[in-house]
């Protein structure tokens, strides 16, 4: 058999260039046609990805059979036409799929590659079934490796475009240069694969058979020139569309827009109007809220120093009747002002580490008076799984607590009211704690218990009269706890009484060391201690057991006196008496202190053991528990930390068998801060408020020094050092936001940081925030409470103690400098104290060199005026051994004596080395 001829065609370049023009139409047509479908929806986006893929497929598909035709070969072609519409088919497809992915709100590289792939696919079967719709006297034959090439080139010529129209898509003008560019790229990449193509394929001579021209059509010029101007038309029309499209779109968008501002500028007015009535509002709140306090801190602070003098009992009762009304009317005005400041969203929690014990403690300090002067019970059970230390905001759930355990005592006449806490959940270091207010009062209606919690809302309108209240106790409580990322709900049955739970999310905090109790007082003092707890109510005597329990004590319990007496009388018969008795003061039928007289009846049993617990002090107890010796008599609800360490004194003092003095939360208070008293600086401008605060202060043991305004506190604080400064912010000439800031800037040089915490009438929204922003270490607002401003005390009591204890191994290791003289001769003034180490520092290596140069040269006189020089010195820094030497030196030099002078020289270099170490132990850190 011979071989058959193979040959190839030529090529008509006017055609080729046609093929590419049409191409970049198809391409520029591609990319405003993406942008339209991805800004439509519905049946606008379909009509747009339908005509835009009829289109684009077309527009593709005649560049496709342009380039055919502009491939010249030596006889005439015919197309089936078919397959030919297969092919456009083929091309539309591929063009629907490139136009759906583009449009997508994202395009990854997974997107983009199965995109192509189907795109380059689509190209690719529309090329090859186009060529096999050639009808003609000849058969094709393809090189496998250009045909693998040109289907590569088609999917990654198909990625790239993808690529380009995604990121194109968004482009707003009808021409750029960015898009032109990407037309061209896109334009020339997919003549580039239909060439390739060409190239892939060689003919044969070949007889045509007849039945393959059944569907077969000839092409003319003409033909091809109509298909050529078609095409143009369409994407002509295509493009002119998107682009008219897209102008009817933005001036939509405009107008729009246009109408967005409007509204804007009308929302803005209202916002302004709105903001300028609700400054008036808070200014006219503000300034009343001060107006009010400020008296109302004169006739609630001296009321209560009145009432711990001797009064008779009308007197008492006159008073107590206008502390009271005081009380109530400052309750009215906080609750209003704390719904004013959550109402308008400008209330943010804290996020501070606090003991959570000492928190819920000190809520419940704060109704205890109020309690037992209803003859209540008020109990607090804490689980030992609750963490001690969390963080959070103590402040606002302190307020939540105390809001839930007023009601309680408020609306309950006889019983009990029972706070109890546990742990709800917890994950990592997060933690749901679960509080729970329980009392036996008159309870709530079971339709009433969700209208509660709204404003200006109380169970019924006979209760706001009987009760009194401004209804938003429970809404604020409710808010606070859903910005603690908890829920507050109620349980309750009308005449049995309520239940309120809520819970707040915290978070762990590391725990901290607990007070420092007296020598010896470690916890396994307690460990095995026998323990008889007295007390009538069930509650309670559950609670006290759980903590002696987790103390270690061996502990058993009586609900009333004569039960008591009977287990410690069985308990001495067998030889296993009870080393501590805790009996509650009020009880029926015996009382604390009737019980404690029957026992010392009894068995004449050492008093030193015996503890009282009482809801409410009365004047004259102290001295009757004196009398009958009882050891400790503390206010219920007692702090576990206050109990723990009054039973452990208890303990040592029997031990110790001597008479010891009767301990109480005063004394206990007074043995933390060991005796240590804090100097303080009063800012304040009003008459009043300067003699309340300076008598609160002097009662509590604290040196006061009392200034008017801002500028004269100043100007004390430039004479001398205050442990605290206590300021007001509104007063004359200079205010404490002005003086606060003064003073902040001053220390900046000096490096001492000097403690001033705010003690102010202004209570509203951000108050507190610009007072810390100004440079507050705290904030105390007025009336002032005597329990909040023990707090802040005890604060800079504890650091005093600290620091002194920081100072104790100094005075105690050191020989070369006695510390305490020292500090007692400059008031403990830290910042003199560095003035002085930096002086002497920078002195005393002159002077010894003075003196080694002037023993060498034998010059007594040199020698005399030095040793005088460093003797003065050192004798003001109370360096003890070195002045004596300093004063051995200034005497050889007066004799003229210089034997042994050389070793007297060489002790002081080394003990001056000693004195400089003990300065810069003692100086603060910024101020070396």
């Amino acid at each position: 058999m011979g071989h058959a001829a193979f040959f190839t065609g030529v090529y008509d370049y006017r055609l080729v260039v046609a093929s590419v023009v049409i191409a970049l139409l198809a391409a520029y047509a591609a990319l405003d046609l993406a942008g339209r479908v991805t800004v439509s929806s519905g049946l606008t986006r379909m009509a747009w990805l339908s005509g835009g893929a009829f289109a684009l497929g077309f527009g593709i598909w005649s560049m496709h059979y342009v380039g055919m035709e502009a491939y010249r070969l030596p006889f005439e072609v015919m197309y089936d036409w078919p397959t030919v519409l297969l092919s456009i088919l083929a091309a539309i497809l591929a063009s629907a799929v490139a136009l759906f992915v583009v449009s997508r709100k994202k395009m990854t590289l997974l997107t983009a590659g199965v995109g192509s792939l189907f795109m380059g696919g689509g190209i690719a079967s529309m090329h090859y079934i186009g060529m096999a719709a050639m009808r003609m006297p000849a058969m094709h034959h393809y090189n496998l490796r250009i045909v693998t090439l040109s289907v590569v080139l088609a999917v990654v010529i198909s990625f790239a475009a993808l690529w380009m129209t995604f990121s194109n898509r968004e482009e707003k003008t009808s021409f750029s240069a960015k898009k032109l560019s990407s037309a061209v790229v896109m334009g020339l990449a997919i003549p580039v694969m239909h060439y390739v193509g060409m190239a892939a394929v060689t003919f044969t001579l070949m007889p045509l058979d007849p039945r393959s021209l059944q569907h077969a059509v000839g092409i003319s010029s003409l033909g091809l020139l109509g298909i050529g101007l078609v095409t143009v038309f369409v994407l002509s029309f295509v493009y002119v569309s998107a682009m008219v499209d897209r102008k009817l779109a933005l001036q939509t968008v405009e107008l729009e827009l246009m109408a967005q501002r409007h509204r804007l500028d009308l929302e803005v007015e209202r916002a302004q109007l709105a903001e300028k009535s609700n400054k008036a509002k808070s200014e006219f709140l503000a300034n009343m809220s001060h107006e009010i306090r400020t008296p109302l801190n004169g006739i609630i602070g001296m009321t209560d120093l009145a009432l711990e003098t001797e009064l008779t009992r009308e007197q008492r009762d006159y008073l107590q009747t206008v502390k009271l009304s005081a009380d109530a009317l400052l309750n009215v005005i906080n609750d209003i002002l704390d719904f004013s400041k959550i109402d308008a969203g400008k209330v943010e929690l804290e996020s501070i580490d606090f003991d959570l014990y000492e928190c819920i403690e000190g809520a419940l300090k704060t109704v205890a008076l109020r309690a037992d002067e209803k003859g209540l019970e008020l109990l607090c059970d804490v689980s030992s799984e609750v963490p001690a230390w969390v963080t959070g905001d103590p402040g606002r759930l302190r307020q939540v607590i105390l809001n839930l355990i007023g009601n309680a005592v408020k609306f309950t006449d006889e019983g009990e009211v029972a706070l109890r806490v546990r742990l709800e959940s917890h994950e990592d270091q997060e933690v749901q704690l679960q509080f729970t207010v329980a009392d036996t009062g008159i309870g709530i209606p079971q339709h009433k218990l969700e209208a509660i919690f709204e404003s200006f809302s109380q169970a019924d309108t006979s209760t706001t009269r009987e009760y009194g209240g401004t209804g938003l106790g429970l809404t604020i409580s409710r808010r606070l706890v859903d910005m603690m990322g908890g829920r507050i709900w109620v349980e309750s049955e009308p005449g049995k009484g309520s239940s309120f739970h809520f819970t707040a999310t915290l978070s762990r905090a590391p725990e901290r060391a607990a007070a420092v109790l007296p020598a010896a007082a470690h916890p396994s003092v307690l460990v095995g201690i026998k323990v008889l707890l007295v007390d009538d109510n069930r509650t309670n005597r559950r609670i006290l057991e759980g903590l002696v329990a987790r103390w270690g004590m061996i502990s058993a319990a009586a609900s009333g006196g004569q039960q008591a007496l009977d287990m410690f009388a069985a308990a001495k018969a067998e030889n296993e008496p009870f080393q501590m008795v805790l009996t509650d003061m009020h009880m029926p039928r015996m009382d604390g202190f009737d019980f404690v007289e029957r026992l010392k009846e009894l068995s004449g049993h050492a008093s030193s053991t015996i503890m009282m617990l009482t809801s409410g002090g009365q004047r004259g107890d102290a001295q009757r528990c004196e009398d009958l010796g009882i050891a400790a008599y503390l206010l219920k609800p007692v702090r576990q930390s206050e109990l723990r360490e009054a039973i452990v004194n208890v303990l040592m003092a029997s031990r110790a068998a001597e008479p010891a003095p009767l301990i109480t939360r005063y004394s206990l208070r007074e043995q933390a801060s060991g005796g240590t008293t804090l100097k303080i600086l009063l800012a304040e401008d009003n008459l009043v408020n300067q003699k309340l605060a300076t008598r609160m202060l002097e009662k509590r043991n604290h040196s006061v020094t009392v200034v008017g305004n801002g500028r004269e506190a100043l100007i004390a604080l430039e004479r001398e050092p205050f442990d605290l400064v206590l300021m007001d912010m509104q007063m004359p000439e200079m205010d404490g936001f002005e003086a606060t800031i003064a003073l902040r800037e001053r220390e900046t040089q000096t490096g001492v940081h000097q403690p001033v915490v705010a003690m102010t009438a202004l209570a509203m929204a951000g108050d507190r925030e610009r007072c810390m922003q100004a440079g507050m270490d705290g904030y105390l607002s007025k009336p002032i409470r005597p329990d909040e401003l023990d707090a802040v005390l005890e604060q800079y009591l504890a650091e005093k103690v600290q620091a002194r204890e920081e100072i104790a191994p100094i005075v105690e290791s050191q020989d070369s400098v006695d510390v305490q003289q020292l500090l007692d001769r400059i008031d403990d003034d830290r910042a003199l104290l560095a003035d002085l180490n930096e002086i002497f520092r920078n002195d005393y290596p002159k002077q010894l060199k003075q003196l080694q140069i002037a023993l060498q040269e034998k010059n007594a006189v040199e020698i005399q005026r030095v040793g005088h020089m460093l003797k003065g010195a050192l004798s003001n820094l109370s360096a003890t051994r070195a002045t004596e030497l300093a004063a051995k030196l200034e005497e050889a030099g007066g004799a003229s004596q210089l034997a042994g002078t050389q070793a007297v020289l060489d002790e002081l270099v080394a003990e001056l080395a000693n004195v400089q170490r003990v300065l810069d132990t003692l100086c603060p850190e910024n101020a070396k």
